[in-house]
């Protein structure tokens, strides 16, 4: 491939600019990263980079409102990050918004303190304090990483607190001190700014030196060299936490990022634990079958690194066996070092991730992130060129080296126990005007060639040159909706089994096939689909390709496989219950559909019904499910379409359509009782959060009210700045964020708004759904102005989907299983821009529901049950498993 070119300069303010050509689609790129993070705070006033990750999207001096709302109006993505190091935002704009974003940039860079007031601050402070809740302490083993990092770095290393930062130094911070705290980092010669995508150098550099140009440099920051952790030895912690599993940790503090010893560390955690033919994973999950779970985190930030191991017991009792097991894998690295086939195959995976990563030009670790990563961190941008090929020079001595040097007895031990469980019975420039999008976009999407094997299987094409990749996916005409009415997760479960076995490969020797390609088969059953997918390098596309083909064709269904993935999905089954989220997700569809419907049932199963299945349901499964017939496969990438008709037919001549659907049941479909609005209420002692769902059931994906529908849709609370987000977070800060969706199928669709909110206030929460529901209907409809800026934003938006390859595949797969025209795409623009008010205003009355909706609450009902008794609306207790208590 090509290396990434680019240039390079530095304004006079200080502002160190990169700049990076690629006009394949109408989308550019627009990346800011401020060299500050967490490390930058001191003790007693932490989290303050974090909280300005938020602060900064609030408005400036001469765009004192929202952030996301100009950008999205114009069909934008956009976020921001933050870490120990460094603060990162970027918006991924239609090419003609370019000088918008640099506009709203710039502003915020110079002028936001003129915008920040106490109001608020004290908001987002809110919003970080929830988003803290559902990141760590709503989420099974979620403080972990609070209790290692502590203890990996002793004060008065700055890696000794989380980025997050501490409840009590944010309600103690005052608007002085988040202010002085900006004034020190945020500013051009503390900031590095990376635009990629369809631009003109000169005339970009132009805009750039317009709006950043006359911003003042600040003062020099002092900077942080390698700073090695005093740990000074072993160190042996325990928690405790509501989770059924225990789990164990093992860190280690490690040399920084752009070190000798980071790729090698990067080579011996992926050898150690990526992938089922991974050391720790064959050895733990697989042959000892004493682990659930086993995993490395290997990060290597600027001043320092961690290394940390986790790993889940399959049995409660076996926490101090499963240890041990780990300590004698470490081991093994010395006694019996990496094969040349184990560092073959991480390094294949590295190459392909690399690639990966370059076919994305803006967005997290798209090309323009890695610029300014490099830039930031290393001083040298064109190490996005050259730095894999450190990684792929590692050798067997380097690994062992890093090793022996790095993983010591200098070490962190944390285990995470269950809480025991009581139960009570009983410049010049006037910045004022805001810049238009201006002119159109020529974007056409592309089209799919389509094809027919002789044995029926359908073939869908798009070619898409330039990186050296292909994803591929095989979808089915059957999904979860074809489970036996009294055995759900059937489906989801045979699908899982095709790996573990072939005629002419284990389970293992599929893994390493794969991984050795560095490629990994996704498989994923849906209600109406089910679908095998993986990407890879062009160079190993046919090898994927009669891999997959293996799979489905001749899978065998070991006995001692299906014994062992039957324990392990029973131990998921009853972890899962850990999570109000999952919880939440599983019971909102029963409730809409029914739970005993095609599409309320649990797709994944339950523990009675996966503990009933046999090795020949999974075989009689497969046997009516499986077939050319009712399948297609999707290619996209680089490759053209007679080479897939010509492999793809040399590999499936042979596979007949010899199935017998005879006796596949028929769909069980539900229709909703008629009843008024009802809470259900699940009770989850303890939890951070309450977790809310509500929704209803609506029409299917052909009707003609789709495209209205979504519009609707986008409005209501499909982006950060839909009214329900506006109204839960912006506006009082109950939730990190609350959103809708509308789950789209051939028979019947369900719409659900959901998110997390603070316990206090589950009953505010709730009158605030509930008051969306009815607003959108008929009290406050929506406006020609929402529907212009949702059409926009979707329209605007609309290229940067087609991005890359594995963008462009989800795409298809979703054509192919709603029976979509070939010229779909091409024609979706148009049918969005003929949507009116009046079609909105009909929708909105006719197929949202102000009465009828099932509002679902997983929650510390000690706390909560009070206040919703309080509503006029009737509450049913359920169990986890959606039983009437």
């Amino acid at each position: 491939m090509q290396s990434i070119e680019f240039k390079k300069t530095t304004l006079s303010n200080g502002l160190d600019v990169i700049l990076h050509k690629d006009s394949a689609i109408p989308v550019v790129g627009v990346n800011v990263w401020y060299h500050v993070g967490s490390k930058d705070e001191e003790p007693g006033k932490t989290g303050f980079a974090h909280l300005f990750e938020h602060v900064m999207f609030e408005g400036s001096k001469n765009h004192n409102e929202s952030h996301f709302d100009p950008l999205q109006k114009v069909g934008a993505s956009l976020n921001g990050s933050t870490t120990s190091d460094r603060t990162n935002y970027w918006e991924d704009v239609p090419s003609n918004a370019l000088e918008l974003a640099l506009w709203l940039e710039s502003d915020r860079m110079g002028f936001l303190l003129d915008a920040l007031d106490q109001k608020r601050f004290d908001i987002q402070r809110d919003v970080v304090k929830n988003e803290r809740r559902q990141s760590y302490e709503n989420r099974p083993y979620g403080m972990a990483s609070w209790n290692i990092q502590g203890a990996l770095f002793p004060l008065p290393h700055p890696y000794h607190w989380m980025t997050i930062g501490s409840q009590e130094d944010l309600d103690a911070a005052s608007l002085d001190d988040v202010k002085d705290f900006f004034r020190r980092f945020y500013h051009p010669s503390n900031a590095s700014l990376s635009i990629a995508g369809d631009i003109e150098y000169d005339r970009t550099l132009e805009m750039v030196e317009k709006y950043f140009g006359g911003l003042p440099p600040g003062n020099p920051v002092q900077r942080f060299g390698q700073y090695a952790s005093s740990l000074p030895g072993r160190i042996e912690l325990e928690i405790s936490d509501n989770v059924t599993l225990p789990r164990v940790y093992i860190a280690w503090p490690t040399p920084p990022g752009f070190t000798k010893e980071d790729p090698a560390l990067e080579l011996l955690s992926d050898i150690l634990s990526d992938g089922l033919s991974s050391r720790l994973h064959r050895s733990l999950v697989y042959e000892q079958q004493i682990a659930q779970s086993v995993g490395i985190r290997y990060h290597s930030s600027e001043i320092s690194g961690q290394f940390v191991i986790d790993a889940t017991p399959s049995n409660p009792e076996d926490i101090g066996k499963l240890e041990e097991a780990v300590d004698n894998e470490l081991k093994r690295i010395w006694t019996d070092p990496p094969t040349d086939d184990e560092i073959a195959r991480v390094k294949n995976r590295l190459e392909a991730q690399h690639f990966r990563q370059l076919t994305r030009i803006g967005g997290f670790g798209g090309r323009a992130d890695a610029l300014n990563y490099y830039n930031v961190f290393a001083k040298d941008p064109n190490l996005i060129n050259t730095e894999i090929n450190e990684y792929m020079s590692v050798t067997r001595e380097d690994i062992l080296r890093v090793y022996e040097e790095v993983l010591t007895d200098k070490q962190v031990r944390l285990k995470v126990l269950p809480e025991p469980v009581f139960q009570q019975q009983s410049s010049k420039l006037d910045r004022t005007v805001k810049p238009d999008s201006t002119g159109s976009m020529d974007f056409v999407a592309p089209m799919p060639q389509k094809q027919t094997l002789s044995n029926g299987l359908g073939l869908t094409i798009i070619e898409k040159s330039g990186v050296p990749v292909v994803s591929f996916a095989l979808v089915f005409n059957s999904g979860t909706i074809s489970d036996p009415q009294h055995s759900p997760g059937l489906s989801s479960f045979t699908a899982q089994m095709l790996s573990e076995g072939t005629q002419s490969k284990s389970s293992q020797q599929i893994a390493e096939a794969f991984e050795y390609i560095g490629a990994r088969l996704n498989t994923e059953t849906r209600r109406e689909s089910t679908v095998f997918s993986t990407e890879t390098l062009t160079k190993h596309w046919a090898t994927a390709l009669e891999l997959v083909a293996e799979i489905l064709r001749f899978p065998t269904f070991p006995q001692d496989e299906f014994e062992r993935v039957q324990k392990e999905h029973l131990t998921d089954l009853m972890r899962a219950k850990d999570d109000p989220t999952f919880i939440s997700e599983q019971n909102m569809s029963a409730l809409i559909f029914g739970k005993d419907s095609g599409y309320g049932h649990p797709a994944h199963g339950t523990e009675e019904s996966v503990r009933d299945f046999r090795r020949e349901d999974l075989v009689a499964h497969f046997e009516t499910q499986y077939a050319p017939e009712i399948a297609n496969l999707i290619v996209v990438g680089d490759v053209s379409c007679a080479e897939v008709v010509d492999l793809s037919e040399n590999i499936f001549k042979s596979w007949t359509n010899d199935v017998n659907r005879s006796g596949v049941s028929d769909i069980v479909l539900y229709r909703q009782p008629e009843r008024p609005s009802t809470i259900f209420l699940i009770d989850k002692p303890g939890a951070a959060q309450s977790v809310i769902r509500a929704g209803h059931v609506t029409v299917p994906r052909d009707h003609e009210d789709y495209f209205s529908l979504q519009i609707l849709n986008f409005i209501f609370g499909g982006q950060f700045s839909a009214r329900l987000n506006q109204n839960l977070r912006q506006d009082k800060g109950y939730s990190y964020g609350f959103h809708s969706s509308i789950s789209w199928y051939k028979d019947q669709s369900m719409i659900v708004a959901g998110g997390s909110v603070q316990t206090d206030v589950t009953k505010e929460s709730v009158i605030e759904v509930l008051r969306e529901f009815q607003d959108i209907t008929d009290v406050r409809p929506i406006t020609e102005d929402e529907l212009v800026s949702a059409q926009g934003g979707l329209l605007q938006g609309y290229p940067s989907g087609f991005e890359r390859s594995g963008q462009i595949l989800g795409k298809l797969i979703q054509l192919v299983t709603w029976e979509r025209p070939d010229d779909y795409f091409t024609t979706l623009p148009t049918e969005l821009q003929k949507i009116t008010l009046s079609d909105i205003h009909r929708v909105g009355s006719d197929r949202i529901k102000q009465d009828g909706l099932s509002v679902l609450v997983v929650g510390d009902r000690a706390r909560i049950e009070e206040g919703l008794r309080t509503l006029d609306v009737p509450i049913v207790l359920l169990d986890v498993n959606g039983e009437i208590i």
